[in-house]
């Protein structure tokens, strides 16, 4: 019979659409999953999964199997947290989102819910937002916040998820003080392939968003100094080391002396999108609703 970790395989590979990625997110060999897969279809005479060189593309058997998988596994998250929680008076609300200088707000509120809810404890993982939509489907998260630039996230998702957007954010460039673009009012991006450019790594997705917003507006500039760490960024612009695009509220929570926010003048330029998900139908939907129904008082009250 088929064990739930094969179930969890199948699933990863058929939402990252590679062996090869799904692996390297599960630490295990490429050689070992595959094996894995293949016992699986043993078990159901099928194949589950087309493999090429593109990629593993589900077969309709697979692609039927999907759904079904998402089910148990949300089944037994449920059954392994009655279990856990038994002989104790102790709730776990499970919760998974991509850490930023946004949500330094986000600690205020679990703190606040969990003074109001006697016996609750928030756990919280930090993760990336692919792997959230799969955590929060198969119920091993109860509440996912994810960072995007894809304003039909709520139209996208699955039936059975509840998307809350929270917030939305204007892309910016970050200039040094004294810097020839603090006297514009807005910078047209094509100006910036004179420019030495600071960027997040190419696997980040808002490389992905800057990159697409350059290109569209005629700055093909190639980044001078890579970094996935913020503030590191914000100090390298603030040495003089180059201007950088990003979104605003983001920066601005850390903006150090030494750094302008200049707007940006651009056809269409993108929006950063704050949203939550969680499943309609789970366990702790109260839960989840109250910690939500904080997060959006407290951002509007950031707003204000």
């Amino acid at each position: 019979m088929a064990e739930l970790r094969q179930y969890r395989y199948f699933l990863e590979i058929a939402r990252r659409g590679s062996f090869t990625a799904a692996s390297r997110t599960l630490h295990i060999t490429q050689s070992a999953l595959s094996e894995q897969i293949m016992q699986l279809e043993r078990e159901f005479d099928t194949r589950l999964f087309d493999r090429g060189r593109h990629g593993a593309r589900l077969t309709p058997a697979g692609e039927r199997l999907v759904a079904r998988v998402e089910e148990l596994l949300r089944v037994a998250n449920e059954i392994e947290r009655t279990v856990g929680q038994l002989g104790t008076q102790r709730e776990a609300l499970r919760l998974g989102m991509t850490m930023s200088p946004l949500l330094a707000w986000f600690p205020t509120i679990v703190a606040e819910l969990e003074r109001t809810v006697e016996g609750l404890v928030c756990t919280i993982e930090d993760i990336a937002t692919a792997e959230i939509f799969l955590q929060v489907n198969t119920g091993d998260l109860d509440l996912g916040i994810i960072s995007t630039s894809d304003p039909t996230v709520a139209e996208s998702s699955s039936p059975g998820l509840v998307t809350t957007k929270l917030f939305e954010d204007t892309f910016v460039l970050l200039v040094p003080d004294g810097h020839r673009f603090t006297e514009l009012d807005a910078v047209p991006l094509h100006l910036l392939v004179d420019e030495r450019l600071i960027a997040f790594p190419r696997n980040f997705s808002l490389r992905v968003v800057t990159d697409a917003l350059l290109r569209k507006e005629g700055a093909i500039v190639t980044p001078t100094i890579e970094t996935g760490w913020l503030e590191m960024a914000l100090r390298f612009v603030a040495a003089g080391l180059g201007l950088m695009v990003a979104p605003q509220a983001t920066v601005s929570q850390a903006l150090p002396p030494g750094v302008c926010i200049v707007e940006i003048d651009a056809r269409d330029p993108p929006k950063r999108i704050l949203a939550a998900l969680h499943r309609r139908d789970g366990p702790l939907v109260h839960r989840v609703e109250a910690l939500l129904a904080l997060a959006v008082a407290k951002i509007g009250q950031t707003a204000n």
